[in-house]
């Protein structure tokens, strides 16, 4: 379990490394920045990156729940990423997971919110070696399984 969970920290910091330059906050398009101030009025604490070469990520807090939020330069909303608990999935999703994953332990829980899908649930888990990271609709129906790649 810790090889698997390390496996996906570093891919995490990988990805985010390879993939997400932080930026300074005056070297947002000010169309993202309006676009964010009007859909999260109350956030604090802003982490802002590049995501790619038109895309703007923002992580911040929300009251107490941490988000991040996806623009493209034209301030057009991409999606919303917000951490939650296991116990905060609609009945469908958790059932679903028992089902399909019941044995596997889960390490990371979060509810996405996107201009073109909806919402969708993404969890990262794992069992012994394997580990996964999957993504069900709000109905639980199993959208993506995607396992962790081992490095040698």
């Amino acid at each position: 379990m810790k090889k698997i969970m390390s496996v996906l920290l570093l891919g995490s910091i990988f990805y985010s490394v390879s993939f997400a330059q932080k930026i300074t906050t005056d070297k947002v398009p000010a169309l993202v920045t309006r676009a964010f101030i009007s859909k999260f009025p109350a956030s604090n604490q802003q982490s802002w990156s590049m995501e790619g070469k038109n895309t703007y990520e923002v992580v911040f807090f929300n009251g107490n729940k941490k988000q991040s939020a996806t623009y493209k330069e034209d301030g057009t909303w991409l999606e919303t990423e917000t951490e939650i608990k296991f116990s905060q999935l609609p009945h469908a999703v958790s059932a679903a997971f028992n089902k399909q994953f019941g044995g596997f332990t889960i390490q990371e829980t979060t509810e996405v919110e996107t201009a073109d899908k909806g919402t969708l649930y993404e969890l990262v888990i794992n069992q012994g070696k394997e580990g996964y990271e999957v993504q069900f609709s709000a109905k639980g129906d199993l959208l993506k399984k995607e396992a962790a790649k081992e490095e040698d």
